[in-house]
């Protein structure tokens, strides 16, 4: 059987291109996004960090933490605003 991964959803996309944004901002490259993210305690590859942000790859909660954790952002900061239902 075919492992497939779960599609990326509208959220999923807007937090991968809101953690592109930090990092360009802070003038963080791809390679360093990873190693410093590996330094705060999560093993995270250049490559898992470049899909991350390019959408092939969901982020994990774990990897979004950390991520997020680099260009000291709040890890909610590349999530959508919850809505009512």
């Amino acid at each position: 059987m075919e492992i497939r991964p779960l599609a990326i959803g509208r959220q999923g996309i807007r937090a991968d291109r809101t953690i592109g944004f930090f990092r360009t901002r802070q003038g963080i490259e791809d390679r360093q996004l990873a190693d410093l993210a590996t330094a705060l305690s999560r093993t995270v590859t250049n490559t898992a960090s470049c899909r991350i942000e390019r959408t092939p790859r969901r982020p994990g909660i774990d990897d979004l933490a950390v991520i997020a954790g680099v260009p000291r952002v709040s890890p909610s900061a590349p999530l959508p605003e919850p809505t009512a239902p």
